[in-house]
């Protein structure tokens, strides 16, 4: 059973409302339980067919997965900070399942860069990264529908910073703004890989 990403993100952000909603009673415990329950939810479904998930798919099943730590997680100092990290960078996934050309490579960063330096200039370092880190995930994660020139040199730009294991204590704001550098300019170095 394949789940739009359409379907995904309405399911977050249903799911983020009423978080939001119990946040403002003070009732932290039923956000956070709101939130592990979307993601619980999420990865049971996504790993119903996890050998055939590709690009957004399959970062989404990265992003729900609860039993790994992933290095969003360092984003935030706290565990409900965690669980709305991951809300936010299922939202941010691209609508992408495989690429055809490096153009398609370039145009999907160039949009992620469209998003994610305008959140970086108004002071939301996390939030550029949550774009950064959805976008770079599902190119490395989609497949090409044929070979093509510059493929492997382009996701291996961004596999160096995605693989990178994620510390076991949140980052500081400087770790923050690092991490969102990282992405950026692994984005950069890719977009000058010709085809």
């Amino acid at each position: 059973m394949e789940i739009p990403i359409t379907a995904l993100k309405a399911a977050v952000a249903e799911a983020n409302r009423r978080a939001r909603a119990f946040l403002a009673r003070n009732r932290l415990d039923a956000a956070e339980s709101t939130y592990e329950t979307l993601l619980m939810v999420l990865s049971v479904l996504l790993d119903a067919d996890a050998e055939q998930l590709r690009g957004s798919q399959r970062a989404a099943y990265i992003i729900a997965d609860p039993r790994q730590r992933i290095l969003l997680d360092a984003l935030a100092p706290s565990r409900m900070g965690e669980l709305q990290i991951r809300a936010a960078a299922l939202l941010d996934l691209p609508d992408q399942l495989t690429v055809a050309s490096i153009d398609d490579i370039h145009s999907t960063i160039a949009a992620a860069i469209n998003l994610g330096a305008p959140r970086y200039n108004a002071g939301d370092v996390r939030g550029c990264c949550t774009i950064y880190w959805a976008t770079a995930e599902t190119l490395v994660a989609a497949p090409a529908t044929r070979g093509f020139p510059g493929y492997a040199r382009a996701l291996g730009q961004l596999r160096a910073v995605l693989e990178a294991p994620p510390p076991a204590v949140p980052f500081g704001a400087e770790g923050v703004d690092t991490l969102a550098w990282a992405l950026r300019n692994a984005f950069d170095a890719t977009l000058t890989i010709k085809g």
